[in-house]
């Protein structure tokens, strides 16, 4: 591994007030590794272990006083509105991450961090969220009519926001795959696509339709575990 990756690059983590990190924090930080380092065909490998199951729960019984973990990008709206989570959370999570592996770049993408960012975004692609949750989003007037549907330009600069909200679906964003790639500096591996590269008509059809059914905003519409893995995009 170290032959391929080199020496890990290491930062000790300094806090304001000077003293230790304390039991939740690293002591050390350790820069990402580059891609072209990480594509070489000899680091795969048949097993896979997943780790990292610190916001774990039994699903039947959810802790009390949980709180969604999941990152703002991912995050389903009942985990958002509601602070619950179960099976069907997962389902959409997952649809984000199928997404972001054949795009590369993030369906819903927080600014700065922001959730009202990412819930923008949502009902740009998804559209209008449904009641209560659509009340709850107070910011919704700077972008959008009751309806959902996208405010005109004008009433947007009226409301002095920055960035407008167009409306879009699941199936343009695939058909924007490849359409605006910068080529990279440099030499990323084999593992990584070339720029440019458009999706076929054919799987644009069937991604759509399975990230349409994976994102749902009613958790008891999405479909099920089963369902996707057994759907034609992975026989593509």
């Amino acid at each position: 591994m170290y032959a391929h990756l080199g020496d890990p690059e290491t930062e000790n983590v300094v806090t304001r007030d000077g003293k230790p990190p304390g039991p939740h924090a690293p002591v050390m930080l350790v820069a990402p590794i580059q891609n072209d380092n990480i594509s070489h065909a000899s680091l795969l490998q048949e097993s896979t272990i997943i780790s990292d199951f610190g916001q774990s729960y039994v699903a039947a019984c959810p802790p009390p006083s949980y709180g969604p973990g999941t990152m703002l990008s991912y995050q389903p709206p009942e985990a958002r509105f509601e602070r619950r989570a179960g099976f069907e959370a997962d389902i959409w999570t997952l649809g984000c991450v199928i997404f972001e592996i054949r795009a590369g770049f993030s369906l819903f993408e927080s600014f700065m961090g922001s959730d009202i960012e990412v819930l923008k975004q949502t009902v740009e692609t998804v559209g209008r969220l449904p009641d209560p949750w659509w009340s709850t989003f107070e910011q919704r007037a700077l972008w959008f009519e009751e309806d959902g549907q996208p405010m005109s330009e004008q009433d947007q600069d009226r409301a002095g926001v920055l960035l407008k909200a167009h409306r879009t679906s699941i199936r343009m964003k695939l058909l924007e795959i490849g359409e605006q790639d910068d080529p990279p500096s440099e030499d990323e591996g084999p593992m990584i696509e070339n720029s440019g590269v458009r999706l076929a008509e054919e799987e644009v059809d069937l991604l759509a339709d399975l990230l349409q059914k994976m994102l749902k905003y009613s958790p008891e519409e999405r479909i099920c575990i089963e369902d996707v893995i057994r759907h034609p995009w992975f026989t593509l």
